[in-house]
C-alpha cells in the first residue's frame, strides 16, 4: 500500500511507525536494529584487563534492591522516635479546613500526627480523603496535629482545642497518637472500628495519610473508618439540634 506524505504524518503522530522495504528506509526507521546486527569490534588490548572489573561493579550496581535505600523511610517515626523512648504529646494550634456554611453541619475535629516523613503528597491525600467523604460540603472540618514533645506525662493542649472546636466526632489519625490519647497499648487493628470515648466525644481511630501512602492497600480500611465517622457524626450533630431547638 502506498502512503503519501500526509498520511505518513497522521500514522507519526499517533505513534505508529511505518515499515518500508528498501534499505534505505530501513537505515533511516531502524537504527537499533541496524546497530544490533553490526558485529560489535573487538575491544582493544589497553581496556581487556579493566573491562570484566568494570562489567562485575557494574552488574553488582544493578543487582542491588533499590527497597534498601526506601527502607529506612519506611519506618522513620520507629527510628527517630522509638516506641520506648520517654517522650510525650501535644496538640498543636487548631486551624479550619471546611466550614460548614449557613445550613450548618457537623462538627470534626481531625488530630492527626505530624511525621517527619510527611509531604505534599501526604496533605493532597488528606484533602482527597476529606472531599470522598463530602466533608467540604456541609461540614465544618477542624485540624489540630499531634506533636512529639520531650516532656512525658498526658497529651498537652487538648483541652483548649476541644474548646475550640467544639466538634460532634474527633477522627484520630495515627497509631502512636492515637495510642497517647486514649491512653492504650492497644494495637491499631484493634483501635480502628469501634468508638471509642474522648474526653465524652465519640472518636474513631484511623491511619495517618503517610501511613497510606507508605500501604495503599490500607485505603480501603480508611474508607470504612470515615464511613463510620461520618455516621456518628451526623448523629451526633441530630442530637445536637434538637437539645438546642427544646
Amino acid at each position: 500500500m502506498t502512503l503519501d506524505a500526509r498520511q505518513k504524518a497522521m500514522l507519526r503522530e499517533m505513534g505508529v511507525r511505518v515499515w518500508w522495504p528498501t534499505q534505505a528506509a530501513q537505515a533511516e526507521d531502524e537504527p537499533e536494529q541496524a546497530l544490533a546486527k553490526a558485529k560489535p569490534a573487538p575491544p582493544a588490548p589497553t581496556k581487556s584487563s579493566t573491562a570484566p572489573a568494570e562489567d562485575a561493579a557494574a552488574q553488582s550496581h544493578r543487582a542491588s534492591p533499590p527497597p534498601t535505600a526506601i527502607q529506612p523511610a519506611s519506618n522513620t517515626p520507629a527510628a527517630a522516635e522509638p516506641e520506648g523512648a520517654a517522650r510525650g504529646w501535644r496538640v498543636g494550634a487548631l486551624q479550619a479546613l471546611h466550614e460548614a456554611g449557613e445550613a450548618g453541619g457537623p462538627c470534626w475535629l481531625l488530630l492527626m500526627e505530624q511525621r517527619q516523613d510527611s509531604s505534599g503528597d501526604a496533605q493532597r491525600l488528606l484533602q482527597a480523603m476529606l472531599r470522598a467523604a463530602r466533608l467540604h460540603q456541609g461540614s465544618q472540618v477542624w485540624l489540630a496535629p499531634l506533636l512529639r514533645v520531650p516532656e512525658t506525662g498526658a497529651v498537652e493542649g487538648l483541652e483548649p482545642v476541644l474548646e475550640g472546636s467544639q466538634p460532634d466526632l474527633v477522627f484520630i489519625m495515627g497509631r502512636l497518637g492515637a495510642q497517647a490519647l486514649l491512653e492504650t497499648d492497644e494495637p491499631l487493628g484493634r483501635l480502628r472500628g469501634q468508638v471509642h470515648d474522648l474526653w465524652g466525644l465519640p472518636a474513631v481511630v484511623s491511619y495517618d495519610p503517610v501511613t497510606l501512602l507508605r500501604s495503599p492497600a490500607d485505603k480501603g480500611k480508611a474508607w470504612d473508618d470515615l464511613c463510620l465517622a461520618g455516621q456518628l457524626a451526623r448523629e451526633q450533630y441530630a442530637e445536637r439540634k434538637a437539645s438546642e431547638a427544646d
